[in-house]
C-alpha cells in the first residue's frame, strides 16, 4: 500500500495542474502530501524513488503541493525536452533566443517588485497577482534594458547581457507581417503563450497578441522561488520598485490589435 500511495503522490507532483484541496482529487492529494510531511518512513520511500529517477523534492507545501527539482536531462525534467522551450527553436539569431530568457524573469519582477511581495503572493492562498498584457511586459523590459544601457560604462564583449540582446530587437512590428513576428511584443506573447499552454500562466481576457491579459499562476511563482537569489531578478525588482516603469497593468487601456 505504501508503494501505491507513493506512486499516487508522484503522479500528482508531475501534474502541473494538480493542487491540494478540500474535495475530490485535491483532497486525495492533500492527504498524501500530509502523509509525506509527517510520516518519516513514507517520506524516505518517496525520496528514494525520486532519487532513482534523478529528482528531489524542492518544496512540500500544503498550498502548492509537492514540487520537484529534476536533472536537466532526467526522465521527468520540465519541460521534458529543452527543445520544447520557445526560446530554443524557430529562431536564427542569438538575440531573439537570449531575449526570450529575459521574459519569465521580468514577469516575476513585474508582478512582485520585491522579495516581500513575492513571499506575500505565495503565503496567502487567496492572493491574486496583477494582470498584464504582452505589450506592457515588453515595455517594462525595454525600460529596464535602457536603464541598464545608461548605467553601462563599456560596450558588451563576447558574452553580452540579456538586456543588451533585448535592445537589438525591433521595438515595433515592421510593415511586413512576417518580419513583425520578431518584434519585442510578439516575442513576449510567444513566451506567455507557451507558459499558458503549460498551465503556469492564466489568460484572463482578450483575443489578440496585444490585448490579451495574463496572470502568473501560483505554481509558477512557487517553482521560481529559488530565483529570488538571482542577480538579474534583483536588478529587475529594483527597477520595478523605482516607479519609473510603464503604468500598472491594472490600469491598462485597450491595445491595438495585431
Amino acid at each position: 500500500m505504501d508503494g501505491t500511495d507513493a506512486g499516487r503522490l508522484l503522479a500528482f507532483a508531475l501534474d502541473v495542474t494538480a493542487a491540494p484541496g478540500n474535495s475530490g482529487q485535491g483532497a486525495d492529494y492533500r492527504t498524501l502530501l500530509d502523509r509525506y510531511r509527517t510520516d518519516a518512513a513514507f517520506r524516505h520511500l518517496v525520496d528514494d524513488i525520486l532519487e532513482g529517477a534523478g529528482c528531489s523534492v524542492a518544496l512540500a507545501d500544503p498550498h502548492h503541493g509537492l514540487l520537484l527539482d529534476t536533472e536537466l536531462d532526467g526522465p521527468w525534467a520540465w519541460p521534458r525536452r529543452t527543445a520544447d522551450l520557445p526560446w530554443n527553436k524557430n529562431f536564427e539569431d542569438v538575440s531573439s533566443r537570449a531575449a526570450r530568457l529575459l521574459v519569465p524573469i521580468a514577469l516575476l519582477a513585474y508582478v512582485a517588485p520585491s522579495a516581500a511581495d513575492f513571499d506575500d503572493l505565495l503565503a496567502d492562498p487567496l492572493a491574486v497577482a496583477a494582470t498584464f498584457t504582452a505589450s506592457q511586459l515588453a515595455d517594462f523590459i525595454t525600460g529596464f534594458a535602457r536603464h541598464k544601457e545608461e548605467e553601462a560604462t563599456d560596450p558588451p564583449e563576447d558574452e553580452a547581457p540579456l538586456w543588451w540582446h533585448w535592445l537589438q530587437l525591433p521595438a515595433h512590428a515592421p510593415a511586413s507581417k512576417r518580419a513583425g513576428r520578431r518584434d519585442r511584443t510578439y516575442l513576449v506573447y510567444t513566451v506567455l503563450a507557451f507558459l499558458h499552454g503549460q498551465r503556469l500562466v492564466a489568460k484572463t481576457a482578450g483575443t489578440t497578441v496585444r490585448d490579451s491579459l495574463y496572470r502568473p499562476r501560483r505554481l509558477l511563482l512557487a517553482r521560481c522561488r529559488a530565483m529570488l537569489a538571482d542577480n538579474l531578478l534583483q536588478d529587475l525588482q529594483t527597477y520595478a520598485a523605482t516607479g519609473t516603469q510603464p503604468p500598472s497593468p491594472s490600469g491598462a487601456g485597450p491595445q491595438p490589435e495585431e
